[in-house]
């Protein structure tokens, strides 16, 4: 008997169109533990040093958490392992959501995804039964309108879907993998996926999840709850609010967005302005995020609604990734609203929330020191909010100058040349990550600034 993993891996030859169910060794799940560890361990053994990104021999693991669908709180994470088109490593991206449970209780732990369709495919996993579907009618789609399209197609209004916009069909290196209120974007994932002719992969669990003493374990998931809802109203002190439950929106936007205003560090992360959040500003934001969010939501068993879903004037509703709600604003030096407007078309699109408003920014640094210039954006938009509309575009379609700037700062810096290098800020590994998010230390990127 196997123990929260469901010991059996689902593994998909998209260029053959061939699907097996394998057992996978309950050794590695003791020596590597959940989807990170032994996503490593097989992207390890089998695929070569030499392998691309864009090859065929490359893999794109999608693993779950090893206590996802259990009771365990905030155990939801789907861990997207494959070889970077960006840093030519392997890279892993996270997404919460309701994905990688869902998966479990469709009876797999992991789906692994070798070789390239060569017509553009979804893949349909319903408990046992699981096939290949022709994906033509959605080519081009956006994230969001993928979901309602396949949802209604299936008559499935409750499976959970991972897919791609146009940027990951484009193969943009910072294309992300969207799942509702989550996504995978680090590292060029959905450009893999995008490169494999995958569109997206439609899972619906119905079975259970086997724990080897499930009274005892419920009793420590529930000590957990409460410790939590403690905390609630005993914060720690230093901890910045994302990482606590405060209780209302004012609060949120009061601590939150002034301490990632004013203390910068990922983004675009060019001029930090200590001075920005006034009164003013802090009024203005409060009441454009009101006006916006229809509901807060949260991931599959997890107490913490720090998403939301949101309005913004004439276009569809959407789920707000995340720090997405302030990494436009703050690129664009511009307004929430108009951050919030643009982070919709990008989530659409299926864009990295850190790297796409650097690389804009980027491209609109060139052109006002001289490197790029007007033929190579022609027709550039004078208003600086019309210019981040413009470049979205551009990069997405991989139009023009586009081309080099879809493949991130670092790769369109050394291609564009003239001393595009200098401006190609914050690059670790080759993509654009500043080695701290939530004020903390990860070492996968900061292993190459720190001598460990």
């Amino acid at each position: 008997m196997r123990y929260a993993e469901t010991g059996v891996n689902l593994e998909i030859d998209l260029t053959r169109g061939n699907i097996e169910r394998v057992e996978s060794d309950p050794k590695d799940t003791e020596l590597y533990l959940g989807g990170l560890g032994t996503n490593a361990k097989m992207l390890w053994d089998r695929v070569p040093p030499e392998v691309d990104a864009f090859d065929p021999e490359n893999l794109l693991i999608f693993g779950a958490g090893l206590l996802c669908g259990t009771p365990a709180t905030g155990c939801n994470r789907t861990i997207v392992t494959t070889i970077s088109p960006q840093t030519k490593l392997m890279v892993f991206s996270m997404m919460g959501g309701f994905w990688a449970p869902e998966l479990k209780h469709a009876g797999y732990d992991k789906v692994v995804l070798r070789g390239k369709s060569p017509d553009l495919v979804y893949i349909w996993i319903n408990n046992d039964k699981v096939e290949l579907r022709d994906a033509s009618h959605l080519a081009g789609k956006g994230s969001g309108e993928v979901v309602r399209i396949i949802r209604e197609e299936l008559n499935q209004p409750k499976a959970q879907i991972a897919s791609i916009g146009k940027a990951g069909e484009n193969k943009v290196y910072y294309a992300s993998i969207e799942q509702g209120r989550s996504s995978a974007s680090r590292g060029g994932i959905g450009a893999v996926m995008g490169d494999k002719n995958v569109k997206a992969i439609v899972v619906r669990g119905t079975g259970d999840v086997t724990v080897a003493k499930p009274m005892e374990y419920l009793e420590q998931c529930t000590e957990v709850m409460d410790y939590i809802a403690w905390r609630q109203d005993h914060p720690i002190p230093g901890v910045i609010p994302i990482l606590s439950i405060l209780g209302s929106p004012q609060e949120m936007i009061i601590h939150d967005e002034k301490w990632h205003t004013e203390n910068f560090v990922w983004g675009n992360a060019r001029t930090r302005r200590k001075d920005f959040w006034t009164e003013e500003v802090e009024k203005e934001w409060y009441n454009t995020l009101e006006s916006a969010r229809t509901r807060l939501i949260s991931c599959y068993n997890c107490p913490m609604k720090c998403a939301a879903t949101l309005k913004m004037p004439g276009i569809p509703t959407y789920m707000m990734k995340c720090f997405t709600k302030l990494t436009y604003t703050m690129a664009s030096f511009t307004n929430l609203e108009f951050g919030l407007t643009l982070a919709q078309k990008a989530t659409e699109y299926g864009l990295d929330g850190y790297s796409a408003p650097q690389v804009m920014a980027f491209a609109l640094e060139l052109y006002e020191n001289g490197i790029l210039t007007d033929e190579d954006l022609p027709g550039l938009p004078e208003s600086n909010e019309d210019r981040f509309w413009y470049l979205l575009d551009m990069i997405v379609n991989r139009e023009g100058i586009g081309d080099q700037l879809a493949k991130g700062t670092y790769w369109a810096a050394e291609e564009i040349g003239k001393g595009a290098e200098e401006y190609a800020h914050n690059n670790i590994k080759k993509h654009e990550q500043l080695p701290l998010k939530l004020g903390m230390l990860n070492p996968i990127y900061f292993r190459d600034v720190l001598d460990f």
